[in-house]
C-alpha cells in the first residue's frame, strides 16, 4: 500500500470550491447569466470552446444515451442536439434548467434534472456516456472524487466518461476573461492572495481549479479509472475513460 497521501487528504482548495461555487451561482441565478458570460469570452476561450465541442463530437459517435453533469443553461446540449445521442442534462440551478428548456433549441427528447454531481439521481448503468465539461469539475472541491465515482456508477460497463477541464496554461486567458467580466459587473474582483497557478478565486469566494496532467491522471486513477488525456489547445484537457 502506498504511503502517498490521497487527493482528499492533500487538497487545500476544498473549503473554497464547492461552497463558493454554490453561493456564486445562487447569487447569479438569472437564467441568461451563463449566456452573457460566454458572449464576453475572449478569442482564446472561444477557440477552446470550439475544441471542446469537436472533442466531444468525435468521442460521442455511436453513443445512444448520454448524461451531461453540470449542463448549466444547456449550451452543450443545444450544440449536440443534432447528434444521435439522447440526452439528459443535470444541474444544481433550476433557473438555468428552465432557460435550457425554453431558451435553447434542444432535441425534444432531452431530459433535464436538478441534482448534485456527487450524488447522481440515476440507477447504475443508466447511460452509454457521461459528459462533464468546461468549468464544472474544477468547481466541485471535495466533490471531485465522488463525482468521478458517481459518473462511473451510472455509466454502463464499456461506456465512456468524457471530461473537459481547464489546463494549467488556462490561467492567463481566464484571468483576462474574469477581469473583463468584473468590468462588466458580472463577477467580483479576483482575490490575488488566494489565487495561484492552479486556482482562481474571486473576492466573494468563487474558486475555480485548473489541472496539471499528472494531477489529473492521479485523480482519475484514485477513483478507479484509467484516463486518456488529450490537450485541447492551450486551455483545456480532454479526458476519456472507459468504465470497466
Amino acid at each position: 500500500m502506498s504511503d502517498r497521501p490521497t487527493e482528499s487528504e492533500t487538497d487545500c482548495h476544498q473549503p473554497l470550491c464547492s461552497g463558493g461555487a454554490v453561493a456564486f451561482f445562487e447569487k447569479h441565478g438569472q437564467s441568461n447569466f451563463l449566456e452573457v458570460c460566454y458572449a464576453a469570452a475572449p478569442p482564446r476561450i472561444r477557440a477552446a470552446l470550439a475544441e471542446e465541442l469537436a472533442f466531444l463530437r468525435r468521442a460521442l459517435r455511436g453513443v445512444g444515451r448520454g448524461l451531461e453533469i453540470g449542463c448549466g443553461d444547456g449550451r452543450l446540449l443545444e450544440a449536440l442536439a443534432d447528434t444521435s445521442t439522447r440526452w439528459v442534462g443535470l444541474d444544481l440551478m433550476e433557473s438555468y434548467l428552465r432557460y435550457a428548456r425554453t431558451g435553447r433549441q434542444l432535441d425534444p427528447g432531452t431530459g433535464l434534472a436538478a441534482g448534485r454531481a456527487g450524488k447522481l439521481p440515476f440507477a447504475e448503468g443508466s447511460f452509454d456516456a457521461v459528459v462533464c465539461a468546461q468549468n464544472t469539475w474544477g468547481l466541485l472541491g471535495e466533490e471531485k472524487l465522488p463525482t468521478l465515482r458517481e459518473a462511473a456508477r451510472v455509466t454502463r460497463p464499456g461506456g465512456k466518461l468524457l471530461f473537459v477541464v481547464y489546463a494549467e496554461a488556462s490561467v492567463v486567458p481566464r484571468t483576462e476573461w474574469y477581469m473583463d467580466m468584473q468590468r462588466r459587473g458580472l463577477m467580483a474582483p479576483l482575490d490575488w492572495a488566494r489565487s495561484g497557478p492552479e486556482l482562481l478565486v474571486t473576492e466573494d469566494g468563487h474558486a475555480s481549479e485548473c489541472f496539471r496532467g499528472e494531477r489529473l491522471e492521479r485523480l482519475f486513477r484514485e477513483a478507479g479509472l484509467t484516463p486518456r488525456l488529450q490537450p485541447l489547445g492551450e486551455v483545456y484537457w480532454g479526458v476519456e475513460a472507459m468504465r470497466a
